[in-house]
Formats: structure tokens, C-alpha cells, sequence
């Protein structure tokens, strides 16, 4: 089983950012304990992939676990070297070396066994931690193998002699089964009885395959160890681990070096992406992600996360009204963050002004405030349009009082005077033609009560004053047509 990590031994350290404590990310070990110096080579000895696995299985040196490891390694290896392996063909010898190890050593699969120590101790193994094992076992036994993986198994392959001079023959060993050895052919099965059986393990399907290095094949007891941490919250572990996985892929080609990088950073990002509790919960959070980048690099997925929580923190902050905390953050953390995003979250800066300095005011000391704030501060065009976004909130909040109370007459007042500032709004504007249209029906639904009654001289009134004010409107001119047809009869 290999565990994808989604998106996200015990750290040395754990470093503080502000009043908040976080994960360290430096590796639990250096690759100088298990190679000559701190860079691993491109292909493993025997020995160098056995206590890399113990390494990345979070076994320690010196402990028990480990010292009964290595005898038991010795063994192997012993077993590996004998005369008696040594004088089969490099196919029989890797068929007999998968049945050796689960004849005294695998007893029994579990999906998420995946530590290379404990496979060893207790019998109970996956598919890294058994191929891992064989990779070992099979380099003692100097054959040609390499780890094969998957995005949900691994395996491993030998490489022997063809029948033709010159040839190669690849043939897989599926580690999971003691008779996984090249998969999908006829095994002959030895029983108490003597009597012959086949057993045929079934073809998997490998088209997503791919051939990897020692260390990249070592490491998926890492990653796998990893992507249960993050299910568990547990990045204090998760990060050195995968930081030690990183370091030991250094002359890894592209692709493998890929695959690894990316499961490291999905570590501290799914870290990142934690709800928070506050603002400056948050904010500590990312100072110590610039850390990580400081220390590891940047690369485009820590990039998008980055310029994701800096977006995150600022709608935290616009929440917050915490104006102070928003300043302080957009200075830190600016050098780590896109341009385009330092755009977009200059603009929430704005937010921000605005909301502490209009907390608990009514709308027209809002309007007052804002205007102020526009005159008053450097804004940039996005952040006038942004201030403009909360002058028109304000003014239809007091419209709106007008509408609800049918006080249409001063509404349409006030909405002129809107228009004025705001000319492009179309809410506003909306309000306006609501307002203009109710008071011409007002104007003349009170004409058309007094006329009925036949109050001619109250009705040319109302249509006179009417006039005064909206003396362009089709519909008061109208009526004013009407009323003068009737009194010259």
C-alpha cells in the first residue's frame, strides 16, 4: 500500500512564531550516519537501503529495535550469500530468496504495516515494507533489482540473463505473496504431502508503473508514514520525515525528484491550511511557512498555497476589523507573496481602514468617515473603488429607511444627492427612478382625488407644485392637460 498524501521520527525542535508553537522541519537524522557523507548516492549497497528503512520506519540506532534488526539482517544477508544460493541461476535465486524471507520472516499482510522494523519483529508486513525488504536482501544476494512503484502499490523487479547472449529478461516479484515471484506464471507449490499443486498469481495491472531509485523506493515507508500523521494531525513527526525523505533523492532525475518534492510540500501546506482560530493565530502560521521556504525552497505549489492564506488571513482580518494585524502581516509576508495577490490584498487593506473606522457609527456618520478616508488617506484606484463599494452600502441603507417608510418625497432628495457622488452606482440609481416614480404617483393620485371631487382649485394646485419639481414628467403634464380641458368647459 502506498498512501497518497492529500491535500498535507519526532522533530528535534519545535520553532515558535509569535505566542503560537509549530512544527519543526528539519530531519529527524543525517544521511551521514548511513552513507559517507551527507548525499546519497544514486544507488544503495544492501546495507545502505536495510537502515535507511529502519531510518525512515522511525526506528532509532542503538535501541533494541535496531540492534535486533541488523542480526537479523545479518542473517539474511548470510542466507543471500551462501554457496548454496550463490549456485542457482539469478531467476532461481530470486524465486528462492522471496520464499526464504516468508518462510522465516513474513507471516501475515497488513494494509498499513508499512515500517521495516516491524515486518521484521513481528511478521506483519505491507507491500513497501516486504518489498523494501527484498530490495535489500536481493542487492546481498547480488542480483540486479530496483524498486517499482505505483500510486497505490509497490513492488520490485530483477533483471537476468536472457536466453540469447546479451539479453536482458525483466521479471517483477510481487512481495505480497510468498508466491508472488514473476506474476501471472504456473507456481509449483511444496506441501507436506508430496503431492503436486500450481498456484497463479494473478497479473496486476501496472500500466502506471514506474521504475525507481533506491531512494525514492526507500522513502515510500516515509511517505507512507507521513500521509498518516496528517490524517492524525501529527506534523511535528510528518515534516522532519519528510524532510529526510527529500535529502536522500538529491541526484534524483526529474521525475522522481518531482514526486518527491511534492509529497514534502503537501506537509507544511496542509499545515497552513488548518482552520485557524484568529487572525493572529493565522498570521504566526505563515511567518513560520516563510521558514520553511527560507529553508527549502519555493516552488509553485507552495507558491499557490502561500497567496491562498495570505488571501485567507486578510478575509480573517476584514472579519476581525483587526487593521493592526493586517499592517503588520502584508509587511512580513509581502516578499513571499505574488504581485498578484499583494494586489488583491492591497485592496482588503482598504476593507479594513474603512471597517475600524466606521465600527458601531450609523450611516450618515459612515458617509461622513468614508469620504474623509478618501480624501485623507493614499489610496490606490482599486481602494477608491473599494471605499466607493462601502459609501454606496451606506446610502442605500438610508434609502432604503426612506423607501420602507414612504417618505418618498425626501428619499428621492437624498438620492439625487447620492448620484451626485456616486454616479455610477446602479443601485442607486435603481433607488432613484423607485423613489421619482412613487412620487409622481402620489402627486397624482392626490390630483386625481381632488378633481373627482371636483375641487378643481386644490386639484390645479397639487398639479402646479407637482410641476415646480418634476416639471419635465409626462404624467403630471398629462393631467395637466385634463384639468385645463375640463375648466374651460
Amino acid at each position: 500500500m502506498i498512501s497518497l498524501l492529500l491535500l498535507a521520527g519526532a522533530g528535534l525542535t519545535d520553532l515558535w512564531a509569535s505566542d503560537f508553537k509549530h512544527p519543526d522541519f528539519e530531519p529527524p537524522f543525517s544521511l551521514s550516519d548511513i552513507f559517507t557523507d551527507d548525499r546519497a548516492p544514486s544507488s544503495f549497497s544492501a546495507d545502505e537501503v536495510f537502515k535507511l528503512g529502519l531510518l525512515f520506519s522511525e526506528c532509532q540506532p542503538d535501541t533494541e529495535s535496531w540492534n535486533h534488526c541488523l542480526n537479523e539482517f545479518k542473517k539474511i544477508k548470510a542466507t543471500a550469500k551462501s554457496a548454496e544460493m550463490q549456485a542457482l541461476s539469478e531467476e532461481a535465486r530470486g524465486r528462492a530468496l522471496l520464499k526464504y524471507l516468508y518462510r522465516d520472516y513474513l507471516k501475515s499482510y497488513s494494509f498499513n504495516q508499512t515500517r521495516l522494523n516491524t515486518a521484521l519483529e513481528t511478521g506483519s508486513y505491507n507491500c513497501v515494507s516486504s518489498a523494501v525488504l527484498y530490495l535489500a536482501a536481493a542487492k546481498a544476494a547480488g542480483l540486479s533489482v530496483y524498486g517499482q512503484r505505483t500510486t497505490q502499490h509497490a513492488f520490485c523487479s530483477i533483471y537476468v540473463p536472457g536466453s540469447k547472449a546479451g539479453q536482458t529478461v525483466k521479471i517483477d516479484v510481487e512481495t505480497t505473496n510468498p508466491y508472488g515471484f514473476n506474476p501471472g506464471s504456473k507456481e509449483e507449490i511444496e506441501n507436506a504431502n508430496q503431492i503436486k499443486q500450481y498456484y497463479v498469481v494473478p497479473k496486476k495491472y501496472y500500466a502506471n508503473r514506474k521504475q525507481v531509485s533506491d531512494g525514492v523506493f526507500t522513502g515510500l515507508i516515509a511517505g507512507n508514514l507521513c500521509s498518516d500523521y496528517i490524517k492524525t494531525g501529527e506534523y511535528s513527526k510528518a515534516l522532519p520525515l519528510g524532510a529526510a525523505r527529500y535529502l536522500a533523492v538529491p541526484s534524483e532525475d526529474k521525475s522522481g525528484l518531482t514526486f518527491v518534492r511534492g509529497e514534502f510540500d503537501i506537509l507544511p501546506c496542509n499545515y497552513i491550511n488548518i482552520l485557524p482560530e484568529s487572525a493572529a493565530e493565522y498570521a504566526s502560521r505563515l511567518e513560520w511557512f516563510t521558514t520553511f521556504i527560507d529553508r527549502w525552497g519555493k516552488t509553485d505549489f507552495i507558491q499557490k498555497n502561500m497567496d491562498a492564506c495570505f488571501n485567507n488571513l486578510f478575509v480573517l482580518c476584514v472579519r476581525e476589523k483587526n487593521l493592526a494585524q493586517a499592517e503588520e502581516s502584508y509587511e512580513k509576508l509581502s516578499p513571499y507573496v505574488s504581485q498578484k495577490q499583494l494586489d488583491k490584498s492591497h485592496e482588503a487593506l482598504a476593507d479594513i481602514v474603512i471597517l475600524s473606522k466606521t465600527d458601531g457609527q450609523d450611516s450618515r456618520q459612515q458617509l461622513l468617515t468614508i469620504q474623509e478616508l478618501k480624501e485623507s488617506q493614499n489610496f490606490t484606484e482599486a481602494q477608491q473603488k473599494r471605499a466607493d463599494l462601502y459609501l454606496e452600502n451606506a446610502w442605500l441603507e438610508i434609502l432604503n429607511a426612506h423607501m420602507n417608510n414612504r417618505d418618498y418625497t425626501t428619499g428621492y432628495a437624498e438620492s439625487q444627492a447620492a448620484l451626485q457622488q456616486l454616479p455610477q452606482s446602479s443601485g442607486i440609481k435603481k433607488m432613484n427612478q423607485g423613489f421619482y416614480s412613487n412620487c409622481i404617483a402620489q402627486i397624482h393620485n392626490n390630483f386625481a382625488r381632488e378633481a373627482n371631487r371636483q375641487n378643481y382649485d386644490i386639484a390645479l394646485e397639487i398639479l402646479n407644485e407637482g410641476l415646480a419639481k418634476y416639471p419635465d414628467d409626462k404624467t403630471l403634464n398629462r393631467d395637466m392637460a385634463d384639468l385645463k380641458k375640463i375648466l374651460l368647459n
